[in-house]
């Protein structure tokens, strides 16, 4: 037994000395960032077999660890990262925190992640040693004792024997098993026990895995994989055994290029039967921290050789049509990173149709196809430099790999694209209008830039589970991609291309190989640039100010051909500056104003620095001298600088007018303010045809958002009129204009509108303001409301002319609070607002009302409830503002363009009288069983009616069957849906008799079937709003109108929209 033990360890320890000695080029200690580094030395030795009718790996792991340190190690922690996602985890509670409520499967539900079988050590401080040790496990660490301490420049053996179960549940793992054309497939990620890090900087890196990112020790890994023989294997490292598992007349027959005219999606063939015997995958791994694999029956194989590098794509059979060019491509990328960044020091990179989009050294795991994966394929590339090579502690600042990764995207794409981003969609029904936009704004700035406008682009040197115990890239993470990313964009435009791209290749050449943190990334910079760039790094890692410029104007000055260019810094960010002239002769001169005393090169005019940053010296006079005078001023045409407002940075202003056909671009235009503009046609039954003009722009859909719409009215088709009604006094033109925008100068967060208009016989004005409370999802709003109808004829538009009063002036202010909210499988909205009678107004009224709207999902049941509540009380309540037993008021009807006028709605569905009629708008207590009926009560000796009042209460459920059947024909499916559901409403109406007592109807409840037909989308004429039209059938009431006599009947009301 003794000589066993001493047999397997000096094995492990002479792979040990391989991997450290001098012919390892790669080894840190032959090329050491500085002196007086060290890192820890791993060697892994790992045989794992993968039974897929259990779906549990058995594996026994060898580990070999040197301690590199100079200190005397104790005890060494593991990760065991599937541990996670078991009941009681911190990352289960971090669900509950937000109120997220997972299901677990079979295995995890009874705690089984990995599972320690046994742990021992058989060498240790340069002996055989055979002993058991102690260990205890918190979910995602362990902690081991040692049998004596590891002396530092000495190494230590474990012997592990584990489990490692793959399951189903709902949280999103990345060790992930699915059923695909009725076979298994695994990916195995974080798949056996992997010794934490012991560092420098922060000792042991103990954090419990939330579900994000990774740090690991570079090293040697030997891995054997047994999988049932019909399995495809690709994993991190050399296949050994190729010619065994996977000889050439297999691999012929297994080319993705065999299955190119395969109809996407269509089942696979049988290429290798399956015979109950199994195969043993032999991966060699050098200089890695990692050691990941994905298998699959249906996968197919290509390969292209680029550098000497094996370029390998896999793919799902019925995905191979659209995978044919995944391995050329991916050796495209791996040139365009090894000639701008760094060689690449991997004998292969895999891409892997895996369904996900995830990195390992030499694989990633990615999805969808081309050409839509070709961005998702440069980041996971990526990560093969910013991760793999360059090993930062991703846990710890998640913005040094995502973020680089993200930015080396963008560069790619440039380089292999072009510098536009390309229309994907081929089919003309598909296609939008487009504006130009580069690679960077489409995978970095756009997003950053919105962010930095809501003031939500926060700090990105922060511990990757600490933005705001979010999950998944909320509470800011995303900004570990999109800010670092436009930080390292503007550290080229502040250092120059040639400086940059120095300085990139040097950080990389440097830490490559081991474990930087942020502050070595700084100074590795500054090695190359020589000279303080803490002002950059500190605005940009540190805090969440923000790039904003401006030019103010230009005036003439004293000199001949002088001009003075004034410029403003409008936020608290720094950054030199350069800027572009364009005469009236049509000659560009380009300018640069340095920041400080560093000058990066350029062929631009070098004019006086300008050193100020917060407060200080917010204002510049830039002089020119201009011969021909100036058409324009441009700052930064390079479109790197990170302004976050870049409609001030042009002069003049730049301004578009488009004709959008009915169409709005995916992406806006961060250069312009775009107004687009389209033919705006519509109809109803006083006006006839209206033909105008709609408009509507903003920038990046989050400042300065306007609409407005200005029509003729023609009286063409004019129909359906009162007799009492003069058809010539119909309004002549109509109008309206709406225009909203943050105010950051009061407070973040804070936003206002103004509106108004005449518009179907409605003269009306509004004002708001909203104050978010992101991190309670809180909304507080308030809002002045005027609302006129000048005379009768005015009433001639409405579809219930007898509930709108005219020649009243009808104002009111709202105030009100708003909360989402999300619970286990529950999310909806809890509206609380008050309104009263305000200034001008001839009414004289206040209410509070309280709407709670949830949806939940109960297997392939989906849930819609509402729940309302008002009081209300006044000596004069405006009808249009009243509140209705059946549905909407007047006064929400005109807020739908469909039904704010008679036009679409047949005048025989309309009305209040002694029975149920045929039209419901969603609105007031919604009990849409009861449309139409005027509700009369005797109660006292006096009639009262009972269908609108100012007070009640109703509750209303709908059942959602369409999951049940899953009828989409192919044909529909991205732009028809129909809803079926059954549904019930039930409620009280409060009134008000001559003696001002108030009275409650009784309980009045409907119920019945329905169904909901949605227009989700146009195709390409995106530009125009989904539509739902509802049909309900209310087969049921409990209080049955004396003129229909039947409590159960074949009853239908219609209306626009779902009733909530």
């Amino acid at each position: 037994m003794l000589l066993s033990v001493l047999l397997v360890s000096v094995s492990s320890v002479a792979q040990m000395t391989r991997y450290t000695s001098p012919e390892n080029k790669y080894y840190w200690k032959n090329r050491a960032p500085y002196q007086g580094y060290w890192q820890q030395d791993v060697y892994y030795k790992i045989k794992a077999d993968l039974n897929i009718q259990t779906n549990v790996i058995s594996g026994n792991e060898e580990l070999t660890y040197r301690n590199n340190s100079p200190d005397t190690l104790r005890f060494v922690f593991f990760h065991l990262y599937q541990n996670s996602f078991t009941p009681g985890s911190y990352l289960d509670d971090l669900n509950k925190a937000n109120n997220r409520k997972i299901k677990y499967g079979q295995y995890e539900s009874k705690g089984l992640g990995t599972e320690i079988l046994s742990l021992t050590t058989t060498f240790i401080n340069g002996r055989a040693f055979e002993a058991s040790l102690q260990k205890e496990i918190d979910y995602s660490i362990m902690k081991v004792m040692l049998p004596e301490p590891l002396l530092p420049g000495n190494e230590i053996v474990f012997q592990i024997n584990f489990k490692t179960y793959y399951d189903t549940g709902s949280q999103r793992r990345r060790m992930q098993m699915y059923e695909s054309w009725g076979f298994k497939h695994y990916n195995g990620c974080q798949w056996y026990p992997k010794i934490s890090v012991y560092d420098a900087r922060n000792g042991w890196d103990v954090n419990q895995h939330l579900g994000r990112e990774f740090y690991g020790d570079f090293g040697d890994f030997d891995v054997e994989l047994t999988f049932p023989n019909n399995y495809v294997v690709e994993a991190t490292g050399i296949l050994t055994n190729e010619k065994e598992v996977l000889p050439d007349d297999l691999k012929n027959k297994l080319s993705i290029k065999n299955f190119k005219n395969k109809p996407y999606g269509e089942a696979p063939a049988i290429v290798i039967p399956a015979d109950g015997t199994t195969k043993t995958w032999k991966y060699h791994a050098e200089n890695v921290h990692d050691f990941a694999f994905t298998a699959d029956p249906t996968y197919r194989i290509d390969e292209v050789i680029w550098n000497g590098v094996k370029c390998v794509a896999i793919a799902q059979e019925p995905h191979c049509a659209g995978w044919q060019n995944a391995a050329s491509y991916a050796a495209r990328i791996i040139e365009v990173y090894s000639k701008d960044f760094g060689m690449y020091a991997y004998p292969k990179i895999v891409v892997a149709d895996a369904r996900d989009g995830m990195e390992y050294p030499m694989l990633t795991m990615d999805n969808g196809s081309d050409p839509g994966y070709r961005s998702l394929l440069c980041h996971e590339i990526g990560h093969n430099w910013f991760y793999a090579m360059v090993g930062n502690n991703e846990t710890y600042r998640a913005f040094m790999d995502e973020g680089f990764s993200q930015f080396i995207n963008a560069w790619a794409l440039e380089r292999l694209e072009g510098y536009y981003f390309k229309q994907r969609e081929t089919r003309w029904l598909d296609q939008k209008i487009t504006t130009p936009m580069n690679q960077q704004y489409y995978t970095v700035y756009g997003p950053y830039l919105r962010a930095a406008l809501s003031d939500e682009d926060g700090f990105i040197n922060t511990h990757s589970d600490m933005f705001n115990s979010a999950l998944g890239h909320g509470g800011g993470y995303s900004m570990v991609y999109r800010k670092t990313a436009t930080m390292l964009y503007n550290l080229q435009y502040v250092l120059g291309d040639s400086l940059f791209s120095k300085a990139m290749q040097h950080y990389f050449h440097q830490w490559k190989f081991c474990h930087p943190y942020p502050e070595d990334f700084r100074i590795s910079i500054t090695q190359v640039a020589q000279t303080d760039l803490s002002w950059f790094f500190d605005q940009w890692i540190e805090t969440d100010k923000k790039l904003d410029y401006k030019i103010c104007g230009i005036k003439n000055s004293d000199s001949e051909n002088g001009y003075i260019i004034k410029l403003k810094r409008k936020q608290r960010m720094q950054s030199p500056i350069d800027f572009t002239v364009i005469s009236n002769c049509g000659v560009k001169y380009d300018y640069h104003i340095p920041n400080k005393w560093f000058i990066k090169q350029t062929d631009a005019t070098i004019l006086p620095k300008w050193e100020g940053w917060d407060k200080l010296r917010e204002t510049y006079r830039a002089h020119v001298n201009i011969p021909c005078g100036i058409k324009s001023v441009m700052i930064d045409t390079t479109d790197r600088l990170g302004d976050c407002y870049q409609i001030d940075n042009t002069w003049p202003r730049p301004y578009k007018l488009i004709f959008d056909k009915w169409q709005k671009p995916n992406y806006s235009d961060w250069k312009n303010y775009v107004f687009y503009m389209r033919p705006a046609l519509w109809f109803n039954n006083y006006d006839g045809l209206k033909i105008g003009i709609h408009a509507e722009s903003s920038y990046l859909n989050i400042r300065h958002i306007f609409s407005g719409d200005v029509w003729i009215n023609t009286t063409v088709g004019q129909n359906s009129l009162s007799p009492n009604a003069d058809i010539n006094k119909n309004d002549p033109a109509s109008f309206r204009l709406n225009y909203k925008t943050p105010l950051n100068f009061i407070s973040k967060n804070v936003s206002a509108w103004i509106g108004g208009g005449m518009l179907d016989g409605l003269t009306f004005f509004k004002s708001g303001a909203q104050l978010d409370a992101l991190k309670y999802n809180l909304q507080f709003f308030s809002e002045y409301k005027f609302l006129y109808r000048r005379n009768t004829n005015t009433l001639e538009y409405l579809l219930y002319p007898d509930e709108w009063q005219s020649a009243l002036y009808n104002t009111s202010l709202t105030i009100g609070v708003r909360k989402s909210y999300e619970l286990n499988n529950f999310r909806g909205q809890a509206v609380l607002q008050m309104t009263s009678a305000s200034f001008l107004s001839d009414y004289a009224y206040s209410k509070i009302s309280l709407t709670n709207t949830e949806y939940a999902t109960t297997g392939k049941i989906d849930w819609r409830m509402r729940v309302f509540a008002q009081y209300g009380y006044g000596s004069s309540v405006p009808s249009e503002s009243a509140l209705y037993m059946a549905g909407a008021n007047g006064e929400e009807m005109m807020d739908n363009e469909w039904i704010r006028s008679r036009a679409f709605v047949p005048y025989s569905w309309l009305g209040y009288g002694d029975r149920i009629n045929h039209f419901q708008q969603g609105g007031g207590l919604n009990l849409r069983g009861y449309a139409g009926y005027l509700m009369p009560v005797n109660k006292d000796g006096e009639q009262n009616y009972f269908y609108k009042g100012l007070s009640g209460a109703s509750a209303s459920v709908e059942m959602d069957l369409d999951r049940l059947v899953n009828f989409k024909p192919s044909f529909t499916r991205n732009w028809l849906k129909m809803d079926v559901y059954l549904f019930a409403d039930a409620g009280s109406m409060v009134n008000t008799n001559s003696k001002e007592t108030m009275k409650w109807t009784n309980l009045k409840a409907d119920g019945g079937i329905g169904a909901a037909l949605t227009i989700k989308k146009f195709r390409r004429f995106n530009a125009i709003k989904p539509v739902t039209l509802r049909c309900d059938f209310p087969l049921l009431i409990n209080s049955v109108p004396a003129a229909e006599g039947d409590y159960f009947k074949l009853r239908y009301v219609i209306g626009i929209g779902r009733t909530f």
